[in-house]
């Protein structure tokens, strides 16, 4: 588990960013193929974005 604030915080823009990346590519797609690959990518940036944004507001610690 992660407990460093820091460490969360830029996960959670990395997976944002993951995201933004994938909907983009999507957008640009030619195939539904590539369309509906780069949209389950981007829905699953954007759920571990959300699984550490709610870590950072209710930690868990061991213990």
């Amino acid at each position: 588990m992660i407990d460093n604030r820091y460490e969360l915080d830029s996960l959670i823009r990395a997976y944002e960013s993951e995201a933004q990346t994938h909907i983009a590519y999507a957008r640009r797609a030619h195939t539904e193929f590539q369309r509906s690959f780069h949209e389950r990518r981007a829905t699953e940036a954007l759920q571990k974005a959300q699984k550490y944004r709610q870590e950072l507001q209710h930690p868990f610690h061991d213990g």
